[in-house]
Parts: C-alpha cells; structure tokens; sequence
C-alpha cells in the first residue's frame, strides 16, 4: 500500500491533499511542518511525500533535496505542490530530484496519479522498501502528535 505524507502549513491546502489522496486510496500521514517530517517517514514507512513549496521553517524544495540526498531515503518519492507557475514548479522539481509536481490549481485531478507515478517510479530504481512498516496493511499510527493519520 502506498503511504503518503502531507506536508503543508497551510490547513485548507493541506486538508485538500488529504481529502484526494484518501479518496483514491491511498494511507495518508500528514504534517504542519517539515520539522520532524525524517523521523515521520523512517517510523511510518512512508513510500511517497507531498510537500508544499512555501512553507515559513524550511522551503519544499530545499527539504526535497535534503530528502533526496538522504542514502537512508533512496525509495522515496517526492511530489512537488504548489500554486506558483508551472514552469517554476518544474524547474525546482528537476533541481531538487523530485519525481513529480503538481499544481494547487490541478490539485484534484493530477495528485493522485503523480503520486502512484513517483511510488511507481521510486520502487522500480531501488526495488521494494524493505521497511517492516511499509509492508503493514493496517497502519497503527504513532508518534509526535504533530503527526496526524487519515484511515482511508
């Protein structure tokens, strides 16, 4: 099962990804914050991360390339989100690694497929994770409670 983590600060932005990916599926974690979003992914086997760009602590793109320079996180994929101009968005996608981006504009129609796509994309460079969490069918969320878990 794909696991996604959600980072945005900003609530409604936030709550929208949640809402899309849970319908489509998905095991949706998510985070106000990048700060501690590492330990997030490493505890809870997150295959995929979708991450704003603006953000006041860390900008996306610069804990996307922090993420991807990471060895211990080499199978995970990262969505780009943002509602900035699409080239924009593309280019600081490619810069930092990321395997996909996405609109906020686009947001309901494009996430979901750039997430399977990135899990997609990340398992077939490094094959499966090897994570006992992510090989769990029915997450049992725990942790900081700056982390939150949406059944789906």
């Amino acid at each position: 099962m794909i696991r996604v983590l959600v980072i945005d600060d900003d609530e409604i932005a936030r709550e929208a990804m949640c809402a899309v990916l849970v319908r489509a599926g998905f095991c949706v974690f998510e985070l106000a914050t990048p700060i501690g979003a590492t330990s997030v992914i490493k505890r809870d086997g997150i295959t995929v991360v979708a991450l704003d760009i603006n953000m006041p602590t860390i900008n996306g793109d610069k804990l996307a390339k922090l993420l991807r320079e990471n060895a211990q996180l080499a199978n995970l994929g990262i969505v780009l989100v943002s509602g900035c101009e699409v080239e924009q968005l593309s280019a600081l996608g490619q810069k930092v690694g990321a395997d996909g981006i996405v609109s906020k504009a686009r947001l309901h129609a494009d996430l979901a497929p750039a997430v399977e796509r990135a899990a997609a994309a990340r398992s077939a460079k490094t094959g499966p994770p090897s994570s006992a969490a992510s090989a769990s069918a029915t997450p049992v969320p725990s942790g900081p409670p700056s982390s939150s878990w949406r059944p789906r």
